[in-house]
């Protein structure tokens, strides 16, 4: 199948409603530059967002590129199992609300990294700092690079110009609008994007023959039979059971790490609402996730009808070769219109994470007594740095960052994760221990990943690749390492250890709601004894051979 068969005959409607869309982007950027008067404006819309448009943001923040082009194409792939990731993907908001983010919002903290300075100092939070940095990185070069492939394979455009004319206008409108326009933007194009990939897909499913083509999410059952005839095995297990554990090991875990999304609960304009937001963050995501498999279910039953085995290229773009087969061109112009929403949403998240950690915590635990005015200025030069970087970096990435934007939620999983649960619900956790058991932690995924020592590499294909068969290993590991070593550490200073208890107690108890201490509710060791032996057989499975 040549280059051609996916790409957008007519490229100047393609560019034309690409430019249209970016100038509305700019346009509500420019709008919400207006009201952003301070450093807590710039990062966290002034904490004034409501539940249904923090949930759409949040939502599109979660969608990528690869939601329209390389997830259908793993569904090709996978198949029925490409269920479990959803699952594990949808999961991992809620328990972040659940787990800290809502709790974090009673500090009026902007970031993550800004709670471990708090609770363990700043040789912590420096540390939490660089890991999200790398993750960050990681996660934003893949997105750039798959804007600018989606301009060069889709309508034909030259790679590298396209890359630094995409990084430069989305860096541009991100910077100008801050959190509230990146807010507000990434809303808009969740709609766009369940517009440009739902209404499209009920039309393939209505001309492929489906029942239910009215409700695309769910719409392909009545294909199941005419599928399965051609493919007996879509619905097989095919993987080790330990994939399915490590998908929530490193993924449901990993996300909870994530400085964006808990960003995102920081910008609710009251606890009501943070919560609020997670029940329509389900609706949102579970629909078009939905749609996503509903789309790579009808490729692979419009694909297996024609004879076709395709390539792994030629598979990406199956969003766009059901729409040429059967819907007018001119609607795989508005698919590309969701691709690059979805593109562009995921960057906004990354940017400005990665710029309120850099401005807001590392300057600011360098500087800390910096007048207002002059932190809002280092945060739009934090911005606009974030992307700049981020595009030098992708002009010639190294080879992993591009294949496997998965890695990195097995790192987050490992060397972050820990830090934050635990400390945000015992006490007993302590700065040595948080320190301790992600540098360690942390250093042996890197070192297990098949990415740095391939020779080390545990698992094998895919499960490897993805970071997740290391992740079975190094995040109970972190767990473990987290807790046992604070434990030591308070036992190795039993003079200091009742004042540090007594000033951590009273940060959660504040944390968790309660207006006064009036009991030790967050001391126990027992359960973190517990969780340690709960992590060891999870440890003793991953460490076998798969």
């Amino acid at each position: 199948m040549s280059q051609t068969a996916w790409q957008v005959q007519n490229v100047w409607f393609g560019i034309g409603i690409s430019v249209l869309f970016f100038g509305f982007y700019y346009l509500v950027a420019f709008l919400a530059q207006r009201f952003t008067r301070t450093e807590e404006d710039l990062f966290l819309a002034g904490r004034s967002i409501g539940p249904i448009v923090n949930s759409l943001a949040a939502a599109s923040t979660w969608m990528s590129v690869a939601t329209f082009l390389g997830v259908v194409a793993l569904i090709q792939q996978l198949h029925m199992p490409f269920v479990y990731m959803w699952l594990q993907l949808i999961l991992s908001v809620p328990l972040l609300v659940l787990f800290y983010g809502a709790l974090l919002w009673r500090l009026n903290v902007f970031t993550s990294v800004s709670f471990l300075r708090i609770r363990y100092g700043q040789a912590v939070a420096y540390l939490a700092s660089a890991w999200m940095m790398l993750i960050l990185l990681m996660y934003m070069i893949g997105q750039y690079i798959g804007i600018a492939k989606v301009f060069e394979v889709l309508l034909g455009l030259p790679y590298l110009p396209s890359l630094i004319v995409s990084a430069l206008v989305i860096t541009g409108y991100i910077t100008i609008g801050g959190m509230k326009g990146a807010t507000y933007n990434d809303a808009i194009q969740m709609v766009i994007m369940m517009i440009t990939f739902v209404v499209p897909l009920a039309a393939i499913l209505k001309a492929m023959g489906a029942t239910g083509y009215w409700f695309p999410p769910l719409g392909y059952g009545s294909m199941t039979d005419v599928m399965l005839q051609k493919i007996p095995t879509f619905f097989d297990p095919k993987f080790d059971p330990r994939f399915y554990l490590a998908l929530f090991v490193a993924l449901t875990l990993g996300i909870l790490g994530l400085p964006q999304l808990a960003q995102r609960v920081f910008t609710s304009s009251s606890l009501k609402a943070a919560r609020r937001a997670v029940p329509w963050f389900c609706v949102w995501v579970g629909m078009m996730f939905s749609a996503t498999y509903a789309m790579g279910f009808a490729g692979v039953v419009h694909f297996a009808n024609r004879g076709e085995t395709l390539s792994r290229e030629a598979a990406d773009k199956t969003t766009l070769l059901l729409n040429l087969a059967y819907n007018p061109e001119w609607v795989s112009g508005f698919v590309i219109v969701g691709v690059l929403a979805a593109g562009v949403s995921t960057i906004a998240g990354l940017l400005i994470g990665a710029a309120s950690i850099a401005a807001h915590d590392i300057v600011g635990m360098i500087k800390p007594d910096m007048p207002e005015r002059k932190k809002l200025n280092w945060g739009y030069v934090a911005l606009a740095c974030t992307g700049i970087i981020s595009l030098i970096v992708s002009l010639n990435p190294p080879a992993f960052l591009i294949t496997s934007i998965f890695w990195a939620f097995g790192l987050s999983a490992t060397a972050v994760t820990p830090m934050i649960i635990l400390g945000v619900w015992s006490t007993r956790i302590n700065k040595w221990g948080a320190f301790g058991g992600s540098i360690l932690a942390g250093a042996l995924y890197i070192v297990l990943s098949p990415y740095v020592f391939p020779s080390l590499a545990v698992g094998k294909g895919l499960i490897a690749n993805l970071g997740y068969a290391a992740a079975l290993i190094t995040v109970p590991t972190g767990f473990v390492l987290t807790i046992l070593l604070s434990l030591l550490a308070e036992l190795a200073m039993r003079s200091r250890a009742s004042a540090l208890l007594r000033e951590t107690q009273d940060l959660l108890e504040r944390m968790h709601g309660w207006p006064t201490v009036t009991r030790a509710r967050y001391n126990g060791v027992l359960w973190l004894l517990v969780l340690c032996v709960l992590w060891v057989p999870v440890l003793i499975w991953g460490l076998q051979p798969w």
